[in-house]
């Protein structure tokens, strides 16, 4: 397996013609712009959207997968869901979609993603993570 893409972002929103738009697209940093009195204030919620391509091989069939997500050395589970259909050998791609509507951060941080994906014998098949670390950080403005 290989992960082709792994995005973060404010949004995703289902199109017609089997489309998705992302919205307010992350790049390496989650910043909060705060006000110098409200400065430190944690914790703060978020709207955020994970999208992710995966290429499978030929020989695997995924009926599972969970998206781990380590923050500040603690881990939670975001999704943990079956496929609406399982992979089958014709179908060569995975993709995720999901939004979390109010995620929230406890303090500035590190955050790297985890995505595990299993057979229906519920074997782990494959564990994939983004080259990158997002970082959470306030930004004061005046």
């Amino acid at each position: 397996m290989k992960l082709l893409d792994f995005i973060i972002c404010d949004d995703i929103r289902n199109e017609l013609g089997n489309k998705h738009s992302l919205m307010g697209i992350y790049d390496d940093s989650i910043e909060f712009q705060v006000t110098p009195d409200n400065q430190n204030t944690w914790p703060k919620l978020l709207r955020i959207g994970i999208y992710a391509k995966v290429k499978t091989e030929d020989d695997e069939e995924v009926f599972k997968f969970k998206i781990r997500m380590k923050y500040n050395e603690k881990e939670t589970v975001l999704v943990d869901s079956v496929l609406p259909q399982p992979r089958i050998k014709t179908l060569k791609k995975i993709n995720i979609a999901f939004v979390h509507s109010a995620f929230k951060f406890e303090n500035p941080g590190n955050i790297t993603f985890f995505l595990d994906f299993y057979n229906q014998k519920k074997e782990l098949i494959a564990t994939l993570s983004p080259e990158f670390v997002i970082s959470v950080k306030e930004k004061v403005i005046q």
